[in-house]
């Protein structure tokens, strides 16, 4: 992504910003919210954000290219300091179990509505009707809140 997106949109990005240092109550925030990732994820933020590590590090423990932990750690960042994720994560206990499981796997976890399907023996049709309900009350919450 060109830098003057990031630059004009710093609001969205700024958490995902990894050339900067974030202050220890973010860094924490983002490192708790990240329990809810599927574990590779979830080791990578752990990485990042609790034991200190830097892309770099990370990417040669793993033997993989840095750009592609940048563009993970990036993504789940921005997914986990998102208005979404944080309104499933508040509300989920009051919906039905498959809207809460649907949501979880989608929202909280990342996958996506095929793999949310496959992952939790439902029909696709299912998962795309789950979340049009959980987006739709995400937007209106995002509504009143605004």
């Amino acid at each position: 992504m060109p830098r003057t997106l990031l630059a004009s949109r710093p609001d969205r990005f700024q958490a995902a910003d990894l050339r900067r240092n974030l202050p220890a109550d973010e860094a924490s925030v983002i490192a708790d919210r990240a329990e809810w990732c599927l574990p590779e994820e979830r080791a990578l933020i752990d990485a990042m954000y609790r034991q200190g590590l830097n892309a770099t590090q990370i990417a040669q423990l793993r033997n993989v290219p840095v750009r592609v932990i940048r563009r993970r750690i990036r993504a789940v960042v921005t997914r986990v300091t998102s208005h979404r994720f944080v309104f499933v994560m508040r509300h989920r206990d009051q919906w039905p179990p498959t809207r809460r499981r649907v949501a979880t796997a989608c929202i909280l976890q990342g996958r996506s509505f095929r793999q949310a399907a496959t992952h939790l023996r439902i029909s696709l049709h299912t998962v795309r009707r789950q979340m049009d309900a959980v987006n739709a009350m995400c937007d209106a919450d995002q509504r009143q809140s605004a």
